[in-house]
C-alpha cells in the first residue's frame, strides 16, 4: 500500500444532514482524517454542488485537513421538493447556512485552526456570517465584484445579459426555479437566488450600497482574520482589478490578491471553476499549501 493509499484509508468521508441555524435541513460531505491538524470549511460557488469539490476536498483530507462541503439551501441535496414555491435570499447563505457549517466542522475537529476556502459566491456572502472570528483565515478563490461589466469582454457581458433578461425570467415563468442544464451549467438555483444575484450585478457597486440598509445585519466591518485572493488569468468573471474591489468589503482584514497563469500551477486553464477539475489537480499543491500553511 502505498503513502497516498494509507493516507486515504484513514479518512472517515460520509454525508452528513445538519441543520442551519433557523432550523433548514442541509446537505454535507465531512472528510476527517485520523488526527487532524486543520479544519477546512469549503463554501461553493453559485448553483456547484457539493461534489464538483469532493477530490480537491479530499487532497486536503490527505494532507492533515478535516474537511467539510455542502449545499446551500435550493440546492442540489439542500433543495426542498417544492423549489416552485421556496422562499430564500442569498445573504441566507451566509447567515444560516455558512455560520452552521462553520459549527457542524468545528465539532468534528475540535481545537484545531479554522480555514474557510471561499468560491466566488461563497466569497460575496461570507460577510453574512455572525461567527466568522471562529476562522483563523480565508483563501478566496474567484472572488471579485459581480458587476456584469466588469466582467472580461467581449463573450462574458454577453452570456451575463442573456442569462438575466432573457434565459433566467423563462425558467421562471416556466419552473419557478433555475433548473439545471441547458445554459445554467450548476445545480438547482432558487428564485430568490437569482433576483437577488441578477439586481447586484447591474449595480455599479454591487452590494456596497446596500451594506448600509437592505442587507443589515452583517460583518463586513468586522471581519479582522486574514484574506489571500486567487485570480486566475483566464477566468471570465473574476479580474485582479475586481477581486481588490471586493476586499475593500472588508476594510479590517489584512488581504492579498495572488495572480496566477494555468502555466504557472502547471495546468492548461483554470478559469472560474476549472482548478477544482480532477484534471487540474497539478495545481493543488500551491492552493492547499495557501491553505493550511497561510503562504
Amino acid at each position: 500500500m502505498n503513502t497516498a493509499t494509507q493516507k486515504a484509508a484513514n479518512i472517515r468521508e460520509h454525508d452528513i444532514t445538519f441543520n442551519a441555524t433557523d432550523g433548514f435541513p442541509l446537505s454535507g460531505r465531512l472528510l476527517v482524517p485520523e488526527r487532524p491538524t486543520a479544519a477546512v470549511l469549503l463554501s461553493p460557488a453559485t448553483g456547484l454542488p457539493k461534489e464538483f469539490y469532493l477530490h480537491f476536498m479530499r487532497h486536503g483530507a490527505e494532507h492533515g485537513a478535516a474537511c467539510l462541503v455542502y449545499d446551500y439551501r435550493g440546492v442540489a441535496a439542500s433543495a426542498p421538493k417544492d423549489l416552485r414555491a421556496f422562499k430564500m435570499d442569498t445573504p441566507d447563505w451566509g447567515r444560516l447556512d455558512m455560520s452552521a457549517a462553520l459549527e457542524r466542522l468545528i465539532e468534528a475537529a475540535p481545537d484545531v485552526p479554522v480555514i474557510h476556502i471561499a468560491h466566488s459566491v461563497g466569497g460575496h456572502v461570507a460577510g453574512f456570517m455572525p461567527n466568522h472570528q471562529k476562522i483563523t483565515r480565508q483563501v478566496f478563490i474567484g472572488v471579485g465584484f459581480g458587476t456584469w461589466w466588469k466582467h472580461r469582454f467581449p463573450k462574458q457581458p454577453l452570456i451575463d445579459l442573456f442569462f438575466w433578461w432573457i434565459y433566467g425570467p423563462i425558467q421562471l415563468a416556466t419552473k419557478g426555479f433555475i433548473p439545471s442544464g441547458g445554459l445554467w451549467g450548476g445545480s438547482t438555483l432558487p428564485a430568490g437566488a437569482f433576483k437577488t444575484w441578477r439586481r447586484w450585478s447591474n449595480k455599479a457597486d454591487y452590494f456596497r450600497g446596500e451594506l448600509g440598509d437592505r442587507l443589515k445585519p452583517h460583518s463586513f466591518d468586522d471581519i479582522a482574520t486574514p484574506i489571500l485572493s486567487y485570480v486566475f488569468t483566464d477566468d471570465p468573471l473574476t479580474t485582479p482589478e475586481t477581486a481588490r474591489e471586493f476586499l475593500e468589503f472588508m476594510p479590517r482584514t489584512k488581504k492579498e490578491v495572488r495572480v496566477r497563469r494555468p502555466s504557472d500551477l502547471g495546468v492548461k486553464a483554470l478559469r472560474h471553476q476549472d482548478v477544482f477539475r480532477r484534471s487540474n489537480s497539478a495545481a493543488w499543491p500551491e492552493l492547499w499549501k495557501a491553505v493550511l500553511e497561510g503562504t
